[in-house]
């Protein structure tokens, strides 16, 4: 199984997606390998990929058998009834298989809808899981450093990020594009220096509980 199988191919082949469907309560994981610029927010949190600042996001858990499976069958027939994530329980991961067979069965089945947050200027990173996977992202990281010293000796042949605010090379550090990712969700109109790594982990641990998603503004606020 792969996760480049031609839809053409397929999309139409019923058995197929029935095989694919009972694959979807396996939870063997495999660590995969060359996922730079690949967006899994579980996986980021739990330090099997590294956010790299931007990239592909996927909901579904590619490191296991059953997240794979979930994904061919999303893509090859553009239907949803859930995804499947690295803390799914059995029971979660059997009610979507079911709800596959049902209606690669011919059954009329009730699609997933995913929550949404209105207005939000990048829907992608504004459910609260990805808040959460963004500020854990800014601790420090060996992975990350490299990748921003690389960054900066192939692009720019600098040694140290640039002081100056602002500069292009600044982007070589994923926590750039995250500063400014918060400060959206969260409406800062410019970057606020003093919301550090440390402050933003402080916030959330004090806050998360009471963040509530303003539609009008499109960013998050703390209930009163």
């Amino acid at each position: 199984m792969t996760l480049n199988a031609s839809a053409n191919n397929y999309a139409k082949d019923t058995a197929y997606l029935k095989a694919l469907a009972e694959r979807i309560t396996n939870k063997k994981e495999t660590k995969l390998q060359g996922t730079s610029r690949l967006v899994i927010w579980d996986r980021i949190t739990s330090g099997d990929i590294t956010f790299e600042g931007k990239g592909l996001v996927i909901d579904n858990d590619l490191f296991t058998v059953g997240g794979r499976a979930n994904q061919l069958l999303q893509s090859l027939t553009n239907k949803n009834f859930g995804f499947v994530i690295i803390h799914s329980s059995d029971v979660e991961l059997k009610a979507i298989r079911e709800k596959w067979l049902g209606y690669l069965s011919g059954k009329s089945i009730v699609e997933y809808k995913p929550a949404d947050q209105p207005n939000a200027k990048i829907s992608e990173i504004s459910g609260l899981p990805a808040v959460e996977t963004l500020i854990i992202s800014l601790q420090p990281n060996s992975v990350k450093d490299q990748l921003t010293k690389s960054c900066l000796k192939q692009l720019y042949n600098l040694d140290e990020m640039p002081r100056e605010r602002g500069a292009q090379a600044s982007y070589c550090s994923p926590d750039t594009y995250t500063f400014a990712y918060l400060g959206m969700l969260f409406g800062d109109k410019t970057l606020v220096e003093s919301k550090d790594a440390k402050w933003w982990n402080n916030f959330w641990a004090t806050n998360h509980g009471k963040l509530v998603w303003n539609p009008g503004a499109g960013i998050y606020e703390v209930k009163k």
